[in-house]
């Protein structure tokens, strides 16, 4: 009898001691978190376009300098297609653990939202990590075409109504809707032929009249003497655009810049977001970083997180109002 008490005590202390250490594995674990650990293995960060485009660029640069901060690799994984809807939705079937981020633009929480009926994903199972830039958009005619000013531009339109068309990357993407803005302020209707790959060949070879595009991948066609820029889509003018005034001198308060940012999904660990947003900021503020930036005609950002979070409110705020009063839907 007082060999089997001996046995169910043992159990009863062998049981303990392992709930005793499990708990003491989680305060470590917890400890861990607080100090820094992480990360502890690759990240990878998901971009919703393809290779050669502003994001995947400018993405591979930031994640070089985090990968040199942390220790560890960064993988990007170009995940393009249905307006950022793809890159997303393989970020949010992911683990909210911080080792999956979302590198993206406006359209993923300032313009999908409400644009589409059916979204499978709401603006707020993202958090925000860091705003990295602002990315002006450049109004483009062919180098050959015989309008040089977005006031000719506008007259052309007058001239012609309906019967001008322009290029965008799709319907909903900021450069569809920025122009759409635009030819509101300005009175006229074009044509919207949208394009997987924005239609900057037809725009240059004068099949498409005009495009707002992205002035990283603006700027070396304009160079080259392919281009004509007659504006951009900031408030101020561009650095690396000497010369191409902003939109806004013509039509007060006109903007249709985008942004990248970093975001990750809801439920990621507060010390991950923090240690990424630490970092990135660094990278932001460095100098070989914004050089990069200036001269790809960028605008670079940071800022804290709450910051982030208060901009993409006010982002998605202004750009509801053009998709509804525009009235620009997709499928």
């Amino acid at each position: 009898m007082k060999s089997v008490k001996t046995s169910k005590f043992a159990a009863f202390t062998s049981n303990r001691r392992s709930a005793l250490a499990m708990i003491a594995g989680l305060a470590v674990a917890g400890a861990s978190w607080a100090q820094g650990a992480f990360p502890d293995r690759p990240i990878r960060v998901v971009v919703p376009f393809g290779a050669g485009s502003s994001p995947d660029v400018i993405s591979r640069v930031w994640g070089e300098q985090l990968s040199k901060a942390v220790g560890q690799p960064v993988v990007i994984d170009n995940k393009p297609g249905a307006a950022t809807i793809i890159g997303t939705q393989a970020v949010l079937a992911a683990p909210a653990d911080g080792y999956t981020l979302l590198y993206t633009v406006s359209n993923t929480t300032s313009i999908n939202p409400y644009i589409y009926k059916s979204l499978p994903y709401k603006a707020e199972d993202l958090m925000p990590v860091s705003r990295i830039l602002s990315v002006p958009l450049v109004m483009v005619v062919s180098a050959n075409s015989p309008i040089k000013s977005v006031q000719q531009l506008v007259q052309a339109g007058k001239d012609k109504p309906g019967k001008m068309n322009y290029a965008s990357y799709g319907i909903g993407i900021s450069t569809h809707v920025a122009m759409a803005r635009f030819l509101s302020s300005a009175g006229i209707s074009m044509t919207h032929v949208p394009y997987k790959d924005g239609g900057l060949i037809d725009v240059m070879n004068g099949n498409v009249d005009v495009s707002f595009e992205p002035s990283t991948t603006a700027m070396g066609q304009l160079k080259a003497g392919k281009l004509r820029a007659l504006g951009v889509s900031s408030l101020k003018s561009v650095a690396a655009l000497p010369g191409v005034p902003p939109i806004a001198d013509v039509y007060p308060g006109f903007v249709g810049d985008s942004w990248h940012g970093i975001l990750a999904a809801k439920g990621t660990p507060a010390a991950a977001i923090n240690k990424i947003a630490g970092i990135s900021q660094q990278i932001i503020d460095s100098e070989e970083f914004r050089k990069r930036l200036t001269d790809l005609g960028l605008v670079p950002a940071g800022g804290s997180i709450r910051e982030f979070q208060a901009f993409l409110a006010e982002d998605a705020k202004a750009w509801a109002k053009v998709v509804k009063d525009y009235d620009i839907k997709a499928e």
